[in-house]
């Protein structure tokens, strides 16, 4: 259930990260550069805010700060969903970009300390390496098709819906909303 949840989690993750630097350039009018540092500060706090989420799960319980991990990052996804005005919309992007790191960094390292604590009973340990594989195995099942999902509904976004270019990022960052909930429901 545990590897479940997070090939959700990670799909909706992969999904937002294969389009963003694009979503970047086309709605806002980013350089190239400009893109590349967001993204680089984007992905520096989501590696290092984990840090805290492992000490604010010692503190409150691994469970609730996958909870409130998986709960924060859903947000962030929904900002990025709604279609806005360049001005308000720069700043619910920037918005959207802190609650996700936020929510990653309190998810991320707190669900495998989970599955690591399935196994700390002698007669499972032995079974602990073949957990953490099936578990990275899932993260990359989530991450192979997240890509080509982000393209195929922006596709039929622009050409079923009439959706301009722009607006149909929107709907991708809509399926990273989804798999979230899906993730919750695991």
């Amino acid at each position: 259930a545990l590897a479940l949840a997070n090939t959700g989690e990670r799909f909706g993750y992969y999904t937002m990260l294969a389009i963003f630097t694009l979503f970047l350039q086309a709605k806002f009018g980013y350089t190239a550069a400009e893109t590349s540092t967001i993204f680089g500060c984007f992905l520096a706090a989501v590696y290092f805010i984990p840090f805290f989420g492992g000490i604010l799960a010692d503190k409150f319980g691994y469970g609730k700060m996958v909870t409130m991990g998986i709960v924060v990052m859903f947000i962030g996804y929904a900002l990025l969903a709604i279609p806005t005005s360049d001005n308000s919309g720069k700043i619910m992007m920037f918005g959207a970009l802190a609650l996700i790191a936020c929510g990653t960094g309190l998810f991320k390292g707190n669900l495998q300390v989970m599955v690591g604590n399935l196994y700390d009973a002698p007669e499972y340990s032995s079974k602990r390496d073949t957990a953490f594989s099936i578990f990275y195995m899932a993260i990359n099942i989530g991450a192979l098709f997240a890509p080509s999902c982000a393209v195929g509904i922006m596709n039929y976004a622009q050409k079923s819906l009439g959706i301009s270019v722009n607006d149909s990022y929107h709907f991708a960052f809509g399926v990273a909303c989804v798999s979230l909930i899906v993730s919750m429901i695991i």
